[in-house]
């Protein structure tokens, strides 16, 4: 086909080939060095890259990186952990709602406190209230762990075992040296025998609230000051390590059973141990002779009634 134009006339015909035209007025050394760029350009298109020749290298690494990132978040959540609970050196269920914190004492009135004063009905109730829920139910492997299975209270019903945190027992002992020092009372009632059983079990929680004290070992400090009323300085505390309180007391009345309903728990060859629901208020004390106690503290179950 064929078209005329002015007086031109142009045709298109089949496709042809073209070569490379060469100039010749090129030296040997450029056509030279251009055939080795183009070698060079055709290497780097065959090489693979960066990323291809080290995939498992640059994976290896990021794994790394990971675990470390994990380890540091890890350690990072166990430091503070550990300055909240301490060291778990024991084992207790209740490690889990264990957290310090500074606390500075309340100075409470010694005349009219909440726990403190002449015997009247508003601090029995603080102390009802303060060791109603003391009685807990202790998995099977809590007693398992202490060798104790044969020896332990088991809940009727089945599934765990009767006990209670240490802090109660502390708390139980001083309520009883409060009580003690109200003899015509708390105590106006009793027998020469009775009185020296009571003395006894109050020698007991006197010779324990020792051990706890030094076991505890409240290093918070207390300085002197001078008075204007005193040549002697008088003492000045500062703050505690404390336990949360409100932690261990929910955590205790979320596990907490009545041991003294009428029935509910039976001696194995003497019968049912609280028939009226109360207990007895001096309380068992451990007898020389019974070696499977000795080295433990012993005394009556801590009861809701009748402490």
């Amino acid at each position: 086909m064929s078209f005329l134009w002015g007086q031109r006339k142009f045709s298109f015909g089949a496709r042809q080939e073209y070569s490379r035209v060469i100039d010749a007025s090129r030296n040997s050394s450029e056509t030279s060095q251009d055939s080795l760029l183009g070698k060079e350009i055709e290497f780097f298109r065959r090489e693979p890259s960066f990323w291809k020749r080290n995939a498992s290298l640059i994976v290896a690494n990021s794994l790394l990186f990971v675990v470390y990132i994990a380890i540091l978040v890890a350690v990072a959540s166990y430091v503070p952990q550990q300055c909240r609970q301490g060291p778990n050196l024991i084992i207790s269920p209740a490690y889990e709602a264990l957290e310090w914190e500074e606390y500075t004492f309340q100075e409470n009135s010694q005349l009219h406190g909440p726990f403190s004063g002449y015997p009247r009905p508003e601090i029995d109730e603080n102390w009802d209230k303060l060791l109603d829920a003391e009685n807990i139910i202790l998995e099977p492997e809590v007693l398992r762990h202490y060798d104790r299975e044969d020896l332990g209270v088991a809940v009727p019903e089945g599934g765990g075992y009767l006990g209670t945190l240490n802090v109660y027992h502390e708390l139980h002992c001083i309520k009883r040296l409060w009580q003690y020092m109200y003899p015509e009372h708390y105590w106006s009632d009793l027998s020469d025998a009775q009185r020296e059983v009571n003395r006894l079990h109050n020698e007991h929680c006197l010779d324990f609230l020792r051990q706890s004290s030094m076991c505890h070992a409240d290093i918070g400090l207390i300085t002197f000051q001078w008075s204007p009323d005193s040549r002697i300085p008088v003492a000045n505390a500062t703050t505690h390590q404390c336990a949360k309180w409100d932690k261990i007391d929910k955590w205790t009345k979320a596990r907490t059973v009545d041991m003294m309903k009428p029935g509910w728990l039976v001696h194995p060859t003497k019968g049912p141990s609280f028939p009226l629901g109360e207990g007895n208020r001096l309380g068992a004390v451990r007898k020389p002779q019974e070696p499977h106690l000795v080295g433990h503290e012993s005394h009556e179950g801590h009861a809701r009634r009748g402490h």
